[in-house]
């Protein structure tokens, strides 16, 4: 495995915010937090986008594909359905380094 070094300034931070002197856990500590952070971030938005089009991702779709969905090439609605496609992606991989680091 390749050694890393990280710069004391950093480690000094990390052991501050965490109140944890042994790096490996300060680090694990603070990807939780931001782990938890961002899934909290994330599913703020997906319920925006349900609230906004009165269904889940999977409904949306579904009309989205089925032809349901006004002005569905809309640059509004098209960027949404990217964006909500891209978030559900990215809580996916949240949840399974969640679960790694526990």
């Amino acid at each position: 495995m390749a050694e890393l070094e990280i710069p004391k300034g950093t480690i000094k931070i990390l052991s501050d915010i965490t109140g944890e002197p042994r790096l490996d856990v300060a680090i694990r500590m603070t990807l939780r937090d931001m782990i938890e952070h961002r899934l909290e971030k994330i599913e703020k938005e997906l319920k925006e986008l349900e609230k906004k089009y009165g269904a889940n991702f999977s409904e949306f779709e579904r009309n989205w594909k089925g032809g349901k969905i006004k002005n569905k090439f809309s640059y509004i609605v098209e960027k949404d359905y990217l964006e909500w496609d891209s978030l559900i992606t990215r809580k996916k991989k949240l949840e399974q380094a969640s679960k790694w680091l526990n």
